[in-house]
Parts: structure tokens; C-alpha cells; sequence
């Protein structure tokens, strides 16, 4: 094959691949995409499209929703993700809050916004993916990104998300989440410091605590962060349920992000909240079985040796003290007292200066 031919088949592919690709068919009136590129949408306009995922049990595909608003004007793409664990609801909402005040007279670039990326979880109120065909397990699908594999329903779910959806449409990156079952959260932010675009963006969110982390492979955070796409992963409190102030916050969280980097006019709204930032932080696990009782709150400060829990046998007496075993930042608390050997009571969050990594500086 010459050159020229070359170069013109690799062209003809490039472009086949870089562009949406519609099924021809509906569902709830809205237009199913096997592809989205955000680039060859037409400006000036809000799209609202499903994006067809694998098959369930019974043949039929799972439909995410996906809003796209394609500003007038050109500019950079920002990715809001939600719903990758299917137990995480302030997310959901905090979507539809932020595409509420967009419009894309106001938008530059594009702003594509996903309402759940795990339906199959959603359903069934399961963190992870839940399979059919009476199958009892779950999979994480925030550790499987850009993984490439195919084999399994769940493979070839997070492959279609990562390939086809989320991957090529992003310039910056915040996907939101909350905290697991039976935790207590703040509002809360992972984010890599030593790229200095992540650093702003985590400072943004006016989140109560930011953990400088290095990432976990597999997560959608990690898995653009590695592309060298900014992205931080944006913890929305408690699990399993619906907690109006902390949307309201998250919400301005995210749009002072769109406006800072120039997706959208307005002026940002500044939190009256002094965040936290650490690097390091320690678990507290019950020892022994019984009733649990919290004597702190989530972002209470503490000291080394300050007592978190106390715990009590069937009777009442107390049989475990448990103690911080850093001085630092309340950053989870468990919900639920009755406890097993093992469960976790709690997290402690701080400041670790000689962390060669995620440093204030």
C-alpha cells in the first residue's frame, strides 16, 4: 500500500471511529448512542441522549443517561460523572442541580454530564454492578476502567463506559460519589497534588476535607489522571440517602470549576468553610463484638489518644476503648453501632509532612 493510501485509510478510520454513532432507535423519546464524540455535535445546543450499554439476562440493553450542552462558543470539555456505585444518590442529584443552571448560551466547549453510570446498581441499590441470572455477586466498576477487558458482563460493561462514553470527551474531570453503606461523610475530595490543574480544582469544590492521594488504578479518576486529563473524585457525604445541604454545596462545588476554567460566565460562589488537607490517614477497626458508641462527629479535630469509640458487651458494660491513634481530622464515622471484630468505626485523616509525594507546596 503507497503512502498516500495509507494515509487516507488511516484517515477514513480515525474518522469513522471520532464521531457519535446512533442506533436509529428511541427509548422514552430520547435518541440511543453506541458512541459519543462531543466534538461533531452542533454548537448551540443541549442534547440529552442513552447511551446503550451491555445486555442484561434477559437480551436487553441497560440505557444510561447522558446530557451533553455544546456551548456557542468554542472551548475546553468538562466531564461530570455520577453513579458508578449504585448506592451513591447525592451524586444523582447534584447532576440534575448542576444542569439546571447551565444553558448553552453561557457554555464554552462543552459540558457532558452522565446521571448514573451503574444502572444495573442503581436498581438494585448495590454499590457495585449487580449481575443477572440469579447471580448473588457485585463488582466494582470504579476498578475496572480502562482495563480493556471483555469477558464478563461487568468487563464489558465498564470497557463500553471508558471506550466509548467517557475517555474521549474530557478535558477535566469530576466524578462524584459518596461515602459507603453505614458511614458518615463530609464533603469530600480525593485529588493527585503533584499536578498543580488537580491542586486548583480540589481547592475549588470548597469540599471540608481533600485527601492528596496518588490515585487507585482502575478508577476514573486515576484511569484520566494516567491519559494527563485532570480529574478528582468528588465524595458527596453519606451513602443511601439524600442530604440537601451537601448538594447545594457540591453543586457550587462543581460549577465554580466550570466557570474557573472558563466553561461558564458567572462568578464563583466562595465557601465560608476552612478544608482540611491531608495525606495520610488510619482506620480504626473494632476488636470485638458489640454495641458501638461514637463519642466524636465526622471533622471534629482530635488528638493522639483522644478517645473516638467506646463499646459495650449485651449487658452494658464497657469492654473497648478505642483511641485516635493520630492527631488530625475525624473523616468517617460508622453509622450503624452493632459491630463485629473488624468492622471499621472510623477514619482519622492528617498532615504527613514528609510524604515525598502530595505536599501543600
Amino acid at each position: 500500500m503507497s503512502k498516500t493510501l495509507l494515509l487516507t485509510f488511516l484517515s477514513l478510520t480515525t474518522l469513522s471511529f471520532a464521531k457519535t454513532e446512533y442506533t436509529g432507535e428511541k427509548y422514552l423519546g430520547k435518541d440511543i448512542i453506541t458512541n459519543l464524540d462531543v466534538n461533531d455535535l452542533e454548537s448551540g445546543k443541549t442534547y440529552e441522549f442513552f447511551f446503550e450499554g451491555v445486555e442484561n439476562s434477559l437480551g436487553n440493553p441497560w440505557y444510561i443517561p447522558v446530557t451533553v450542552i455544546k456551548g456557542e462558543k468554542e472551548g475546553k470539555r468538562f466531564l461530570i460523572s455520577s453513579g458508578i456505585h449504585g448506592n451513591e444518590l447525592n451524586p444523582i442529584l447534584t447532576t440534575y442541580k448542576v444542569k439546571e443552571r447551565l444553558n448553552p448560551k453561557d457554555i464554552k466547549g462543552t459540558v457532558t454530564i452522565i446521571h448514573g453510570l451503574n444502572i444495573p446498581g442503581l436498581l438494585n441499590n448495590h454499590r457495585g454492578y449487580t449481575f443477572g441470572g440469579n447471580s448473588e455477586n457485585t463488582v466494582d466498576l470504579n476498578r475496572l476502567m480502562n482495563s480493556g477487558k471483555t469477558t464478563t458482563s461487568d468487563q464489558k460493561y465498564s470497557t463500553l463506559l471508558w471506550n466509548n462514553l467517557l475517555s474521549k470527551n474530557a478535558d477535566r474531570v469530576i466524578d462524584l460519589h459518596t461515602s459507603g453503606k453505614g458511614s458518615q461523610f463530609p464533603l469530600f475530595v480525593y485529588a493527585d497534588f503533584r499536578n498543580s490543574d488537580i491542586k486548583k480544582m480540589a481547592e475549588l469544590t470548597g469540599a471540608d476535607i481533600v485527601k492528596m492521594d496518588n490515585g487507585e488504578k482502575g478508577t476514573i479518576e486515576t484511569s484520566f489522571v494516567d491519559l494527563g486529563i485532570p480529574s478528582i473524585t468528588f465524595e458527596l457525604g453519606s451513602g443511601e440517602t439524600q442530604e440537601a445541604l451537601i448538594v447545594e454545596r457540591a453543586t457550587n462545588g462543581v460549577i465554580n470549576n466550570l466557570i474557573f476554567w472558563d466553561n461558564l460566565s458567572g462568578k464563583e460562589v466562595k465557601p465560608d468553610i476552612e478544608t482540611f488537607y491531608g495525606n495520610s490517614w488510619s482506620r480504626i477497626r473494632a476488636e470485638k463484638g458489640g454495641f458501638v458508641e461514637a463519642k466524636v462527629k465526622v471533622k471534629d479535630k482530635v488528638k493522639k489518644d483522644d478517645i473516638l469509640f467506646v463499646q459495650y458487651d449485651a449487658f452494658g458494660k464497657v469492654i473497648k476503648e478505642y483511641k485516635s491513634p493520630n492527631s488530625g481530622v475525624v473523616a468517617s464515622v460508622k453509622d450503624y453501632p452493632y459491630s463485629e471484630p473488624g468492622d471499621s468505626l472510623g477514619r482519622v485523616i492528617e498532615y504527613d509532612k514528609e510524604d515525598k509525594d502530595q505536599k501543600l507546596n
